[in-house]
């Protein structure tokens, strides 16, 4: 058996994992930048689309790569030179986002899919890392290798063929690791603490990415009281989405998880929430947006972020679903109070009013009682 990271007594997400995480960030806020131009007050319908299209194979790789150091990282040379190879490819991706996106789509297609057939090959090689993991090993390698190529095969097409052969291959590895997989991935159940970690710090270097933007907004404009007071309520509402996304993430570390995807897939639309919110604040302090669009964004937004965030407790945690599906009945309707607001500083300050409700209707499921924990803790959910 190899000495991995899994058998640690307290295991910590490694330099190597902080310094990857930082590299995804830059690219997703090369991403987020895309929601950052408007023609006239108003966001074209194409701009949304590529941030979305753009955000999930991005998101794809951070996944399947936090997935695998999950089980296997032994932060021995390979696996550093493999994952800073990685972290190279996601820079050039990022680099393409912006003007060249369509005419430099096969190097991004190209850079995905070396990206994924790095992680493939990393499973192959660990494959006696873990005594029950040949065949989890195998059959995840070969799973992601027929996914990436399926959408490396994007490149022999010319458009619009060639985007839905490349979004084919990223379906095909979903569907496989969500459908068809668990029963190979319960083998080795996933690392909940390393995993849980791995999420909220990610979270947590986005919303830093919103505090940048939001300072990004002040440095553009002449400051007026109005201006800071907007300002103020950006900040306000990413310090309020901090409290609600960690003050009950210790919920989630008391709950032995076993593949780990309700908690891990539901973060993508966590992310897109934040990512959106984040271009919501920059756009309410320079007032660049029209009332409608911002109205759809802060739809968007707000839901991604709660559904995302509630997904994972909602299965992990039974006992807790009533009360989730009551608290989050209650910020959606107060979500939709605020985007009927007439100015976009006005409607930031009603999503902020929302969230803080949110984390005040939150303190009734914070302590739930032992026996609750004790009964339920005893489940394994997928």
């Amino acid at each position: 058996m190899y000495d991995t990271k899994y058998f640690d007594a307290n295991r910590r997400a490694t330099w190597l994992e902080l310094f990857f995480d930082l590299i995804f960030v830059v690219t997703i806020g090369d991403v987020t930048h895309v929601l950052g131009h408007t023609h006239a007050g108003h966001l074209e319908p194409f701009q949304f689309w590529k941030f979305v299209l753009i955000f999930v194979p991005l998101w794809w790789v951070w996944a399947s790569h936090t997935m695998y150091a999950n089980r296997f990282d032994a932060d021995d040379r390979k696996h550093r030179l493999a994952t800073l190879v990685i972290m190279f490819l996601l820079i050039v991706i990022s680099g393409l986002i912006d003007q060249r996106f369509l005419t430099s789509f096969d190097v991004i297609v190209v850079c995905y899919a070396g990206s994924k057939y790095i992680i493939g090959a990393m499973y192959f090689v660990s494959k006696y890392r873990h005594k029950e993991s040949l065949e989890l090993t195998t059959t995840v390698g070969w799973v992601i290798v027929i996914g990436s190529s399926i959408s490396l095969a994007a490149v022999l097409f010319p458009p619009p063929q060639r985007y839905v052969v490349f979004y084919l291959g990223i379906l095909f590895d979903l569907a496989a690791f969500i459908f068809f997989l668990p029963r190979v991935l319960h083998a080795i159940p996933v690392h909940t603490e390393h995993l849980i970690e791995r999420v909220g710090l990610l979270t947590i270097i986005i919303l830093g990415e919103s505090v940048a933007s939001l300072s990004t907004g002040l440095a553009d404009i002449s400051w007026t009281m109005e201006k800071l007071l907007t300002a103020a309520t950006g900040f306000v509402l990413i310090s309020a989405i901090w409290w609600v996304y960690f003050n009950s993430f210790h919920l989630l570390t008391e709950q032995k998880l076993t593949t780990g995807h309700s908690v891990l897939y539901s973060h993508l639309f966590v992310f897109i929430g934040l990512s959106i919110l984040a271009s919501l604040i920059r756009h309410a302090i320079l007032d660049d947006m029209a009332v409608f669009d911002f109205r759809m964004l802060s739809v968007i937004g707000a839901v991604c972020f709660f559904i995302g965030k509630q997904y994972g407790y909602f299965m992990e945690r039974p006992e807790l679903r009533t009360r989730l599906v009551v608290n989050t009945l209650v910020v959606f309707t107060l979500c939709g109070f605020a985007v009927l607001l007439p100015r976009t500083s006005y409607i930031l300050l009603g999503l902020t009013i929302a969230v803080i409700c949110y984390a005040v209707l939150s303190l009734t499921y914070l302590n739930v009682p032992p026996a609750d924990h004790a009964r339920n803790g005893k489940r394994a959910h997928p």
